[in-house]
């Protein structure tokens, strides 16, 4: 199959588990023998430059478009003025979409698949352009994470406004799905609402990585970590949780603990990161090398949709982690079996204290957690089914 693969951003460097799962997902769609070409916005938050782009993304064809979705209070009033979706907003572009024009006028795709929700505003110039089947994976559903983050602000002016958007958005995200082709969710309780609804044809497939692989873990139990993204509020708010909740009450019973914290757009300088027994590594260079030399995996997840890629990274590599039940949202897995799965800051603490006692326990768990992410987020496999999946839509459209 021709494929074309429309996105909002080029996923790289992998610092974070939407870039992750994109990526590998490209990867593997060219390894498993199939023309992909990837139109992306180059956004100057996340901007990928050219040699970057030829070296990484040698495995496809790619098509590069520069814009600045950056917010300024400014821009975020006047979108009040409107009824549209400011997060949509951002990423629309009517240049954009007139070079997205000219190549499906130039060349010929079987399959075209739009890459999250920020990737909408393409949907008119395919529909003009393209004649084929048109899938939406979806990362989330995005509406979910901007209502649980308002609840969970604490300003009212930010909480309000965060509501008038998380209903924008709904509106706006309903509209969409009901006039893509088929959806593919990366999550089963994302698919269950998709099914909800609409009547489209959807798939599940669970974002998968190189798993297998064996690593030199060097895991010590007085020393927890987070990694992910802490341009995201999600992260954030999460992790601000953390230390608020859980963190002292650990650090009670243990003084000698350390939780060590990185991500991207993580400022090593960052006040609300100072504390006691705090270490904040600000942006690393490798992940997975960050990942393997500490301890317990904390996964503070208070908002989201979707799935956590990082928890599935680190699970990966056999690293016992600690979440909670949104953490763990469209991952099948068992609680005191792969990993500790808590509801409050006060299950959150003594399952830390709990694993740290138990160290031996401890470790038993992360080896099933990698047991299972081998058996089932196996990136190959998952990807040969969606291909299929794919196959069938075509073929039943040209019937």
């Amino acid at each position: 199959m021709k494929i074309l693969v429309i996105g909002n951003r080029f996923p790289w460097p992998l610092h974070d588990g939407g870039a992750l799962a994109t990526f590998q997902m490209l990867k593997a769609m060219a390894f498993e023998g199939h023309e992909v070409s990837y139109f992306s916005l180059n956004t100057q938050k996340h901007f990928v430059d050219d040699k970057t782009l030829l070296d990484r993304f040698s495995f496809c064809k790619y098509y590069s478009f520069q814009i600045n979705t950056s917010i300024t209070p400014w821009k975020a009033f006047l979108n009040l003025l409107s009824n549209r979706s400011f997060h949509l907003q951002r990423f629309e572009s009517e240049l954009a979409n007139e070079q997205l024009g000219k190549l499906l006028q130039s060349d010929q795709f079987d399959l075209v698949q739009i890459e999250g929700l920020y990737s909408a505003g393409f949907l008119s110039t395919l529909r003009k352009y393209f004649t084929g089947h048109i899938s939406y994976r979806a990362h989330n559903l995005e509406n979910q994470i901007w209502y649980r983050l308002a609840k969970e602000t604490s300003n009212v002016i930010k909480r309000v406004y965060l509501e008038i958007q998380a209903k924008r958005l709904e509106r706006e995200e309903v509209a969409f799905l009901k006039n893509v082709d088929s959806i593919v969710a990366i999550a089963p309780s994302d698919l269950e609402k998709f099914n909800d609804l609409t009547i489209i044809p959807t798939h599940l497939y669970l974002p998968g990585l190189n798993l297998g692989l064996e690593v030199d873990l060097e895991l010590q139990p007085f020393k927890l970590f987070h990694i992910g993204s802490m341009e995201w509020m999600a992260n954030v708010q999460g992790v601000e949780w953390f230390l608020q909740r859980v963190w002292p009450i650990v650090k009670s019973a243990y003084p000698q603990l350390e939780f060590h914290l990185a991500g991207k757009g993580l400022n090593a300088n960052d006040s609300r990161f100072f504390q006691s027994g705090v270490f904040n590594h600000g942006e690393v260079e490798n992940a997975q090398s960050f990942m393997v030399t500490h301890g317990i995996c904390i996964v503070p997840v208070v908002a989201g949709s979707g799935i956590r890629m990082k928890l599935i990274e680190a699970m990966s590599l056999g690293i016992p982690c600690v979440t909670t039940k949104i953490g763990v949202q469209g991952i099948d897995i068992e609680n005191h079996v792969h990993v500790e799965i808590v509801d409050s800051h006060q299950e959150f603490a003594y399952s830390i204290i709990t694993m740290i006692q138990q160290w031996h326990e401890t470790i038993k768990m992360g080896a099933r957690g990698k047991k299972y992410m081998i058996e089932h987020h196996n990136l190959q496999k998952n990807t040969r089914e969606l291909l299929s999946f794919y196959s069938q839509m075509i073929e039943k459209e040209i019937r």
